[in-house]
């Protein structure tokens, strides 16, 4: 962990509701305050009314003790692996820590779903073609 590493706030935001900027990315109010726990996780703050919170908030990694790549690599070990209980042995990890992981990236992503559909007004057919434009944009990156 390297405290003297600078943070890139660039898309952040305020998550207290009751701050003017809350919701407002890139405005300069969010600073790095400090970094935590074992995987070296930014405390970032508003300098607009001095919350601060994880830089993993509004994530389904927010809360979880185990790395995002850590976790990410286990769940797309699922598919491959043919189910919870194959990745579990395959990684060492608990299934039941396995399926909370899920649960929580479910969640997630049907927040991110009635997000699409209810906010932005998009119907399934569109919702779908942003998914697979991402799955398409992921693969050519890797």
């Amino acid at each position: 962990m390297d405290s003297n590493k600078k943070f890139d706030t660039t898309g952040f935001c305020c998550w207290n509701e009751e701050c003017p900027d809350y919701g407002k990315k890139d405005q300069g109010n969010i600073v790095p305050k400090e970094q935590y726990g074992k995987h070296g996780m930014w405390m970032l703050r508003c300098r607009t009314c001095e919350h601060a919170y994880s830089e993993n908030h509004g994530t389904p990694f927010f809360n979880l003790n185990t790395s995002k790549d850590e976790v990410l690599r286990t769940l797309m070990l699922i598919p491959e692996k043919g189910g919870i209980r194959a990745a579990a042995r395959a990684t060492d990890h608990d299934k039941n820590v396995i399926s909370h992981w899920v649960d929580v990236a479910g969640k997630h992503c049907k927040k991110v779903n009635e997000y699409f559909l209810q906010d932005l007004k998009l119907d399934q057919v569109q919702i779908d073609e942003i998914w697979s434009y991402i799955k398409k944009t992921k693969r050519s990156h890797f």
